[in-house]
């Protein structure tokens, strides 16, 4: 298999060109690498819109969840050290650790595999100790192993594991045992204020309570300190491409392994499945594996407050691709556009198309939600012309843009707030949910439906704090449901468990709650995401 990598290059800078135009993107630094040697690297806009300073090879920007499999080549290292065990008690290295559960113990292995069945975590402290301390009050929702659900508190767990049993910070642990190995010169282990002039301005959408409109203002995201096992490594692309051929060639190192042949076996094993719908993604140690085009495909991709990172490797093919952004981009859209040039070309065939489109759903599915949907607000007329959908709004038509499966931003003022939502019943679609507005296909008798609750109106709102990484998000009441909508637009349901307690989302072995308190004249005034607290706002 012949790869053309100066024909995929050209083809993925005229992808990155677009993309950067269409979605305003300030700046990216990208490195594309075989099991040798980097074979591109590119800096491309901006590492500070207000002065205009370009994106350098040595600007630095925060890999976010990459940084996971670091934490877990390091710990592979102790247990061939036989200092650790995977499948021992979290208890047996970190004494104090404790949480809810009436299963067996979690392990260092689950912690890896987010299959613990603890929370994300709520970030609302920059202090590993302090947040892993509260799992105390929180109840394990599922015995460890049996179900995937992302924590970051699970590897802060692990880092602490990792200090514990080294006796050495966690960003000495990784630069001793990753970072001088492989010559990564330029990459600093911790987020410090050290680091904070050779570092990339991150940047976050300005109107931060509610989903971005295309090219809309920016402004610089919050700065702050961290040192842990979840993410805390800020890197150039040149020097992330050296650990991305570390992991082509399977935990060696150009002078010597980091980890065993079985130990790098172990990391990439699919323990667990971890995909959405069709996808056959599973995860190993801090990667997603999957095949893809019968091609072995490792990945994982990074978020930080203001800052977004993707990293692939197709094995077969032995290449691999580091995407670094300053904004909170999709940069998994180039990787994978790069997965799908490299295919292309191994087969000889014609390369894709560089294309940005606005729509990120199957052209071919819009006409299912063509209709009238009927509620209290009027008719919501959807119709299908020239390749997407629209909507008479006031009189005016108004584009629709797929955003994701069955949500779409309506360009209308009055839809700002909340992204258009269609719903569904199994697999039939029933209607359209904006907000707390309903309307139906098949208008509904609402005499016939029991009203909600009347104490869920006292947590209907809008809740914000200063957590940088849970700024806000709003609770609304429609039809017979409680939701919780994040600002990105996308809501779950509210499943109470007890009184003013909701378990998040309809997963039944889903850890995240959210309990509301401090009730002041008929309204909740303090929110509690699995123990962020967010307090009620002015705003709608």
């Amino acid at each position: 298999m012949m790869i053309d990598i100066s024909d995929v290059v050209a083809r993925l800078e005229e992808f990155v060109r677009l993309k950067r135009a269409f979605d305003g993107i300030p700046g990216l630094g990208i490195a594309i690498t075989d099991r040798t040697r980097t074979v591109h690297s590119g800096e491309y806009g901006v590492s500070d819109v207000a002065s205009g300073a370009p994106v350098r090879k040595e600007t630095l920007f925060q890999i976010g969840s990459i940084g996971k499999s670091f934490t877990d080549i390091a710990l592979l290292q102790l247990q061939e050290q036989r200092r650790v065990d995977l499948q021992e008690s979290v208890t047996e290295y970190l004494p104090w650790f404790d949480v809810r559960s009436r299963h067996a113990p979690i392990t260092l292995h689950h912690l890896m595999t987010h299959t613990a069945g603890i929370p994300i975590g709520s970030e609302a402290t920059m202090a590993p100790e302090s947040e892993v301390w509260e799992l105390r009050r929180i109840e394990t929702s599922a015995p460890a192993g049996e179900f995937f659900h992302y924590s970051n508190t699970g590897y802060k767990v692990l880092g602490l594991i990792l200090e514990t049993v080294t006796g050495m910070p966690y960003a000495e642990v990784v630069s001793s045992s990753i970072l001088e190995p492989l010559g990564m010169t330029q990459t600093a282990p911790a987020i410090t204020n050290d680091v904070w002039q050779r570092s990339a301005v991150g940047y976050m959408w300005l109107e931060d309570d509610r989903p971005p409109a295309r090219n809309g203002p920016m402004s610089p995201a919050t700065w702050f300190e961290s040192s842990s096992g979840d993410g805390s490594i800020s890197s150039t692309a040149d020097d992330m491409a050296k650990y991305v051929r570390m992991l082509m060639n399977r935990g060696a190192g150009p002078d010597a392994r980091l980890i065993s042949e079985s130990s790098f076996e172990l990391m990439t094993s699919p323990h667990v499945f971890c995909g959405e719908g069709g996808e056959k993604e599973h995860y190993g140690y801090g990667l997603s594996v999957r095949e893809d085009d019968g091609r072995s495909v490792l990945s994982h991709t990074g978020g930080m407050v203001g800052y977004t990172s993707s990293m692939l490797m197709d094995m077969d093919f032995g290449m691999g691709i580091i995407v670094l952004t300053n904004s909170l981009d999709e940069p998994e859209k180039i990787s994978r556009y790069f997965l799908r040039l490299l295919g292309a070309s191994g087969r000889g065939d014609d390369l894709p198309e560089a294309v940005v489109s606005r729509h990120r759903c199957d052209p071919g599915t819009l006409s299912e939600y063509v209709g009238d949907y009927h509620g209290k607000a009027g008719v919501l007329r959807v119709s299908e012309k020239d390749g997407s959908l629209h909507s008479a709004v006031d009189g005016v038509d108004v584009s629709m843009e797929c955003v994701k499966d069955d949500y779409f931003r309506l360009d209308h003022p009055d839809f700002r707030l909340f992204l258009v939502r269609f719903l569904r019943s199994g697999e039939r679609l029933v209607g359209i949910g904006h907000g707390s507005a309903l309307y139906l296909l098949e208008p509904a008798d609402s005499e016939s439906q029991a009203p909600p609750p009347a104490a869920w109106s006292s947590y209907v709102g809008h809740y914000r704090s200063y957590n940088p990484w849970l700024t806000n998000f709003r609770v609304v009441c429609r039809g017979q449901d409680l939701l919780f909508i994040e600002p990105s637009g996308i809501e779950q349901v509210l499943v109470p468990t007890r009184e003013g307690t909701f378990r998040v989302g309809e997963e039944p072995r889903s850890p995240e709650t959210l309990s509301f308190d401090m009730v002041i004249i008929g309204k909740a005034h303090r929110a509690s995401l699995s123990g962020g607290s967010c307090y009620r706002t002015f705003t709608p």
